[in-house]
Parts: structure tokens; C-alpha cells; sequence
């Protein structure tokens, strides 16, 4: 059965023995979701000891050290440089050197964010170890098993004892799958992290602008990595081809993932993309990126964080995909699924030119919670284990 914790009431419990909490990290999604939370443990949870793991799955500077220096964590005790590689390799690979540092370290309890290779393969270390999981942002599904987020987080919920749900629609797909008992709603870290953030982003965001000589609200911001966006030849060119179409009437800003670069290299499609409309630059940080993220007509993305981060910031997104794990962004238009990549510049006009969109993204409910979602699972952890 799973609970709505009020922060009021978790206020109550009182001072317990110490416990050992290890956070196995890897990728940006993880560093920002984490966030939040390990700010929380460090200033108010005196009685939890936080270790902190980052498996290397992001190695490259500007998709890691980056958001450690900008967020503000504190270093990882242990880094075990994954790297690259396939599936297999790379789950293997940190299954492999994580396995001792969690022996030695004994925690209670092991968290894992989001639904990374990282996630999963530390979701099994600890498991086989008969060590208890907690998955934050559990109960995500897009339906689509082609996915290997979705055969993460799937697997990942079904070997952990504890799952917070960061909405209702996560808690009722755990309640299907027969998890209730384990199910806790606590509302999303990443509406913790925006609160945090913002100050910043606001402070910055004219000079992000400056720089790239974009104005608020008249330009679109397109991320991409995803595998079948990316790795075919013919797709990959049809989205370049489009979105140089749609720079000749709104400007473009492409901060391009490693491993989208990587594709245009491969692919020979680098140096052709350098010579259309779109601004292509390197990864920005997360300061950087949602300084142009919140000042975007619209974000053009196959994330799934992105989708969310938008959605609160009030930015029509456009995702290129055919489905989402955030179904709830799609209410009022505010998230739109495409598949066909001609169909970019068309619906990234149509949505640009529709002015009170934002307006009405801003009037939908917030189903992703209101920014204690931190407190709860920091105190859901000293009531379970």
C-alpha cells in the first residue's frame, strides 16, 4: 500500500541510531535528481552517513565534473571510471567494480536514481549482496521495451525494497505491477532541484543569451541522444535537414551530447551540420542549460528529464519520440510527441506562434510536487531501515 507522506507528520519521528546510506550515481539525469537529496541529508540528517559512488558512466568533464562543481556535491568516495562500451559491457563492468566497495562499505541501504545502466547494475550489485535498494523515481514506464531505460527502471523497481514515486501516475503503474507495499508517493527531487537552481539560472541567463546572440523566447533548444534518433544514417541526416530548414525562420541552439557527436563524426555529418543555421556547441552545464532551456520558445528533445524540466518551467516541448515516460506533460499541449522529422519546423513554428501557450502550461496542475520531496525520502529512510 503506498502512502502520501506529509512533511508535518515525518517531522515527529524521532532521533534515530545512525545509519549507513550509499548513492550510486553515473549520468546527468542522476547528478541532478541526486542533488536535492544529498543536500538535504547533509544539513538536516545528521544521523545518516552518505557515501557517495559515481560509476563513471558519464566520464567526459562536461556531462560529469561539471554538474558536481555547479551542484555542489560533494566528491564521490569512490569514481570506477565504467566508461563506454555496450550495454552488457558497461552493467557489467560496474557490477563488477562496484561489488567490493560495497562489501567494504556495509551501508543499510543502497539509493539509486533514475534509470540509467548505472541504476540497474547497481540495483543488482546490491541485491545479490542482500543489501535493501531504494529507487528514487520509481514507477516510470513508456511501454516501450525497446527502450534500455525502460528495461532499467522495470527490472530496477521489481529487485528494490523501497520505491518513491515522484506522481500518482507512477504509484498506480507499481500498483499494477504488484509493488504496492513497497510504494511510496513523495513527489519529484527534481521540482527540489528547480527551487535550488533558479536563483542562479535568473542571475545568469542574460549573459547565456548574450553569448549566443539568441533574445527570450525566440529561439528553439534541441537536445538529442537517443539510439534510434542518432544511430540511423537516414533518420539522423532527415532531423539535421529539418532543423536547418527551421533555422532559416527561428534560430536553433544544438548543445551536442558526446555521444550525438560521436554519431556525427561517425556518420560523416559534422562538418555538413557545421554549415547549416543551427548553432551546434558543446554540453553545457546545468546552470547553462536551463538558462536556455527557460528562456527557449520551445525545447526540441528525445530526454526524458528534459520533457519534465520543461513542462515545469513552462516551455512547450516537442519530444521525438513516440511515447514518453511523463505522460503527464501532455496535458494541454504542453508536451507533444513526433515522430516524422519533417514535421519539426512546421510544429516548432506552430508552437512558437501561439502566444498564451505558456500561460496555459502554467495554469495545469503540477502532479510532480511541491519541492519537499527530499525531506520525505530522507525521513522515509530513517523510518524503514
Amino acid at each position: 500500500m503506498y502512502v502520501s507522506v506529509s512533511y508535518e507528520c515525518l517531522e515527529m519521528v524521532g532521533t534515530m541510531a545512525r545509519m549507513d546510506v550509499m548513492l550510486v550515481v553515473g549520468a546527468r539525469p542522476q547528478f541532478i535528481k541526486s542533488a536535492p537529496l544529498i543536500r538535504e541529508i547533509l544539513s538536516r540528517h545528521r544521523q545518516i552517513r552518505l557515501s557517495i559512488v559515481h560509476s563513471g558512466q558519464h566520464y567526459d568533464p562536461e556531462m560529469s565534473d561539471i554538474f558536481f562543481r555547479e551542484l555542489r556535491m560533494p566528491e564521490p568516495m569512490v569514481n570506477l571510471q565504467a566508461g563506454s562500451g555496450s550495454h552488457a559491457e558497461q552493467t557489467a563492468t560496474i557490477m563488477k567494480r562496484l561489488e567490493g566497495p560495497m562489501i567494504k562499505a556495509k551501508p543499510d541501504v543502497v539509493i539509486v536514481p533514475g534509470d540509467t545502466n548505472t541504476t540497474l547494475a547497481a540495483a543488482l550489485t546490491a541485491a545479490k549482496l542482500n543489501i535493501p535498494v531504494a529507487h528514487l523515481e520509481a514507477g516510470l514506464r513508456s511501454g516501450d521495451m525497446t527502450m534500455p531505460e525502460e528495461i532499467n527502471r522495470r527490472l530496477t523497481d521489481h529487485c528494490s525494497a523501497l520505491l518513491f514515486a515522484p506522481t500518482q501516475t507512477a504509484v498506480c503503474n507499481l500498483k499494477r505491477e504488484g509493488l504496492s507495499n513497497a510504494s511510496w508517493l513523495t513527489g519529484d527531487t527534481m521540482v527540489d532541484a528547480l527551487h535550488i537552481a533558479m536563483p542562479q539560472v535568473r542571475a545568469k541567463e542574460r549573459a547565456f543569451l548574450e553569448q549566443f546572440r539568441l533574445r527570450p523566447h525566440q529561439y528553439v533548444l534541441v537536445t538529442l541522444h537517443r539510439p534510434s534518433n542518432v544511430d540511423n544514417h537516414s533518420r539522423f541526416r532527415q532531423i539535421l535537414i529539418a532543423l536547418d530548414r527551421l533555422s532559416k525562420r527561428l534560430p536553433v541552439i544544438f548543445p551536442v551530447h558526446p555521444r550525438t557527436l560521436k554519431r556525427l563524426d561517425k556518420l560523416g555529418l559534422r562538418k555538413s551540420s557545421t554549415q547549416t543555421g543551427v548553432i551546434i556547441t558543446r554540453p553545457q552545464g546545468c546552470i547553462e542549460t536551463l538558462g536556455l532551456l527557460h528562456n527557449a520558445s520551445s525545447l526540441l528533445t528525445d530526454s526524458g528529464g528534459m520533457q519534465k524540466e520543461a513542462f515545469l518551467l513552462r516551455v512547450p516541448c516537442i519530444t521525438l519520440r513516440s511515447n514518453t515516460e511523463w505522460p503527464e506533460t501532455l496535458e494541454g499541449g504542453a508536451n507533444r510527441l513526433l515522430v516524422n522529422p519533417e514535421m519539426i519546423p512546421s510544429m516548432a513554428m506552430r508552437v512558437a506562434s501561439d502566444e498564451k501557450l505558456r500561460d496555459r502550461i502554467g495554469r495545469i496542475a503540477n502532479p510532480f510536487g511541491n519541492g519537499h520531496s527530499s525531506a520525505k525520502i530522507a525521513h522515509l529512510l530513517r523510518m524503514t531501515f
